[in-house]
């Protein structure tokens, strides 16, 4: 039998955020310090842990007056800045060469994002949500876990900004296709045929062009996985009614 491995999802919380994205700053800071380097940049940690807290501040205040409401455009704003705020941060920790740090820091947009669709904001910067989840994806071989992570997926397709749709059409790598096709993956680790039967859906509607290979990698996938048959079934039929026939031509 194979040992599951844990995954441990950050929670959604703003204590967390705050204080975790604190103590990343402040190694960032000592980071530029030791390095000996100069620049417009050198002061910029302390000055984004400084902005963050105060962002936290004002959302706290939101949180604990959730009854008065928020415009949504204002939810938006506070949205793209926090997101902004953490790209920020992991871009002056890679260009000091501290690529680890770096992903510490993209890994908090997965908890930022999710407190705000759940407050019906709009998720605009995908990507550094998508290579987090895609992350966590493969920290654990649980079905439980991947079904809490599958939710997850649910919850920021919901809440992307229809112009992450638009700008998708001629770019294959874009990051609002790739989470739609890791939710898929996720909902084949799930070992659950209701989650992967609603995200193979989504991908025959949103991602036909997608298709074909995806469901022909699943066949690959599920004749070296010992995944239980009633998966295998279900890749099987999507398979069949929608990649089998094209690679007769």
């Amino acid at each position: 039998m194979v040992e599951s491995r844990v995954m441990n999802l950050p929670p959604v919380d703003l204590s967390y955020l705050h204080e975790r994205f604190r103590e990343l700053a402040t190694r960032v800071q000592e980071a530029w310090e030791t390095s000996g380097q100069t620049g417009d940049d050198m002061d910029m940690p302390v000055m984004l842990r400084e902005a963050m807290s105060q962002l936290i501040d004002l959302l706290d205040r939101i949180q604990g007056n959730e009854d008065e409401g928020v415009e949504p455009a204002e939810i938006n704003t506070l949205c793209e800045y926090g997101l902004h705020l953490l790209e920020e941060l992991s871009r002056i920790a890679a260009d000091l060469d501290q690529a680890l740090l770096a992903v510490e820091i993209e890994h908090l947009s997965l908890p930022c994002a999710l407190w705000f669709a759940r407050r019906g904001g709009e998720i605009r910067s995908l990507g550094p949500v998508v290579n987090t989840l895609a992350y966590h994806a493969n920290q654990s071989t649980d079905p439980q876990a991947m079904t809490r992570l599958y939710t997850h997926c649910c919850e920021l397709i919901e809440a992307t900004s229809p112009a992450c749709e638009d700008a998708a059409a001629g770019d294959p790598r874009h990051p609002w296709r790739l989470l739609l096709l890791n939710r898929a993956i996720v909902a084949t680790r799930s070992h659950n045929p209701e989650l992967m039967e609603a995200a193979f859906d989504a991908i025959v509607e949103c991602l036909p062009q997608d298709a074909p290979r995806f469901f022909t990698e699943g066949m690959e996938q599920i004749a070296i996985i010992d995944y239980p048959e009633p998966v295998r079934e279900i890749v099987r039929q999507y398979f069949a009614s929608y990649a089998s026939s094209r690679r007769l031509h």
